[in-house]
């Protein structure tokens, strides 16, 4: 687990997408790959989000943290630091 936002995701940029999870379903309440990817943006300009896209951050944190125990559990430790980059950026 890393301290900072930056190097939370260099670490997620490094990993690869979990083979258990099937691409284009979802999973609890989030796509599995487009839960990643929105958090993931929102992130790389977390210090200039506009109110309606920290909200949008927010929610989709929301249902990520409700959805991890739906993916493999395998896959867990990935969505769980997309988890931490969304908490990180929404501390910034």
């Amino acid at each position: 687990m890393a301290d900072t936002l930056e190097e939370e995701m260099r670490l997620h940029m490094s990993e690869p997408f979990p083979d258990s999870v099937a691409k284009g379903l979802d999973y609890g309440e989030v796509d599995a790959v487009m839960i990643g990817a929105d958090i993931y943006g929102w992130a790389s300009r977390a210090d200039s989000l506009s109110e309606l896209d920290r909200s949008r951050l927010l929610q989709a944190a929301d249902e990520l943290q409700r959805s991890i125990g739906a993916f493999p559990r395998d896959a867990q430790p990935y969505y769980e630091r997309v988890l931490r980059i969304a908490r990180l950026a929404l501390a910034v």
